[in-house]
């Protein structure tokens, strides 16, 4: 699947390349999301049976992985409903990781898309406590801005001191023995293949995962707390 953004007059074409008797059923189920959104054919409900099963079971792993589950505690869930291997499972739970985030347009889909969603759901949780955590939302905010790219200087450049036009979030990951790696999670399309295969290894092992994701809005409202103080 590609990162370019396909045109509706393209979509048709597209969709039935990827209908041919030798097309996976990712590649079908892909086709036919295209299809219903853009409503040049049956969607979904045109794939066979056995197509639509994979989709059902893609749609449950998806929901598992947003809502903070790892690959092996959503697994065990996935193979008693839908009565599946552990290696199926797994298959389900990365197919469904980069497909969705590729129709949501998301570039480098599986682990922007993953991170973005998880970022809104900790703002919307902080807004739902009693009191509302107002700190704890802003900084949520800030932190999807930046993978949004909402944060990103424009084209005619912002001042150098200008704050969160320069903002920057690093994450420091390391799978297994590989090597430590940083990554910019304002930048993440320029990350090369190597490191984006790494994003995606650390984010399917819960290496980077909701606590650390709470960490790191604990550790910017602190932060701020230390910057009003000095002020």
């Amino acid at each position: 699947m590609s990162d370019e953004l396909l045109l509706p007059k393209e979509l048709a074409a597209v969709a039935a390349a990827v209908k041919l008797p030798n097309s996976t059923a990712v590649e079908r189920i892909y086709a036919a999301s295209l299809e219903e959104a853009h409503g040049t054919g049956p969607g979904i409900k045109g794939l066979s049976k056995a197509d639509q099963l994979v989709n059902q079971q893609m749609e449950a792993a998806y929901a598992l992985l947003l809502n903070y589950h790892t690959f092996e505690q959503a697994w065990p869930l996935m193979a008693k409903q839908f009565d599946i291997s552990r290696a199926t499972c797994f298959r389900r739970l990365a197919d469904a990781q980069n497909l969705y985030g590729d129709l949501k347009k998301v570039k480098k889909q599986g682990a922007r898309a993953l991170l973005l969603t998880q970022v809104q759901m900790i703002k919307q949780l902080c807004l739902t406590q009693r009191p509302p955590d107002v700190r704890g939302a802003l900084a949520a905010a800030k932190l999807e801005a930046v993978l949004q790219g909402l944060l990103r200087a424009d084209a005619q450049g912002e001042d150098s001191n200008s704050g969160s036009g320069n903002t920057s979030y690093i994450i420091n990951l390391q799978v297994g023995d590989k090597k430590p790696k940083a990554i910019d999670l304002g930048k993440l399309d320029d990350v090369t293949d190597a490191e984006y295969e790494l994003i995606q290894e650390a984010v399917q092992q819960n290496v980077f995962g909701a606590e650390q994701m709470e960490q790191m809005l604990l550790e910017l409202r602190e932060g701020e707390d230390a910057d009003d103080g000095n002020r």
